[in-house]
């Protein structure tokens, strides 16, 4: 085995790049064979779209001078919300490449990346309820993140390919019932381990628990989610995670009758609604990719 853990997290293996394509030039298949090659697509893909999210930044910006958590906090909503979409399509794009020369998982571990550029620089809950947000466009904002989500990860593996320890749920057939079956379907249950990791670790404003409490529940939901999705790509597993913090975030804005900056300060929330929809959504990106790979059987090793 060549590759340390870091690159086995990943899925990044040699035989990843071996009959998950139509054919290509014989230059280009030989290239991705060579792990320097592979962590360097890894790398550059990353480089990407961390240029490609900082200039989306100042439309987040909020009357108190900060990026806002939520693009509904920004002083121009509207440019908020249209500067986050082309740059998670830039980074989709980008995402796309990376998952074509490597893999899907590895293409959508870049694009949680991206994305987690802009979490990791806007907003917490505290600047939410400062800023006068209630909890409900939070939700709101979190379950139309898995939307997106889905419909990115849909078109990387549309381009990518199918993770080859993970066949094609038939050779041939429509894409669409790829996404959506009864296996799929099945797998979503195991969404609801990311729900009580979210629960228990985002337990203050902080953004990097946010983040990584996001992470962590991504990693077990592909480690319970492998065993669910049966003869399925992973597609509607990696926006699981993120539309069940939102029901749950969605729950909790119906069912609170304080102030949300009163409960705040009193850390009265939930661990789901202490993260912000980017917070979830990035860190869902990163972990189930990293949760594949660990999960990757024995036989798919070199």
């Amino acid at each position: 085995m060549e590759l340390g853990r870091s690159g086995e997290a990943l899925g990044i293996r040699r035989k990843d790049t071996q009959g998950l394509h139509p054919p290509r030039g014989a230059g280009t298949t030989v290239a991705m064979q060579n792990p320097f090659a592979r962590y360097s697509v890894l790398f550059l893909g990353i480089a990407a779209c961390i240029l490609l999210m900082l200039p989306v930044l100042p439309f987040l910006e909020s009357s108190r001078g900060v990026a806002g958590p939520t693009s509904t906090d920004a002083v121009h909503p509207v440019s908020a919300a249209l500067a986050l979409a082309l740059g998670a399509a830039a980074c989709c794009a980008v995402a796309c490449v990376v998952g074509r020369l490597i893999n899907a998982a590895v293409g959508i571990f870049v694009l949680g990346c991206g994305l987690a550029v802009i979490s990791g620089r806007s907003g917490t809950i505290l600047d939410a309820a400062f800023d006068g947000d209630t909890l409900l466009p939070i939700a709101f904002e979190t379950i139309a993140w898995s939307g997106a989500v889905l419909l990115m990860s849909a078109i990387i593996f549309r381009v990518s390919g199918p993770l080859l320890d993970l066949p094609a749920r038939k050779k041939g057939g429509a894409f669409f019932n790829e996404i959506f079956n009864s296996d799929a379907a099945r797998g979503m249950a195991a969404a609801g381990i990311a729900l009580l990791i979210v629960w228990l670790v985002a337990r203050t404003e902080l953004k990097g628990q946010a983040i990584g409490a996001a992470v962590l529940g991504g990693v077990a939901t592909a480690f319970i989610g492998r065993r669910l999705v049966g003869d399925s790509q992973p597609i509607l597993l990696m926006a699981a995670p993120v539309f069940a913090i939102g029901l749950a975030q969605l729950f909790t804005a119906y069912t609170l009758k304080a102030p949300l900056d009163q409960v705040v300060v009193q850390r009265g929330l939930p661990g789901w609604s202490m993260a912000m929809p980017l917070d979830i959504a990035a860190g869902t990106l990163i972990g189930i990719p990293i949760g594949l790979g660990w999960t990757k059987p024995a036989e798919a090793d070199d």
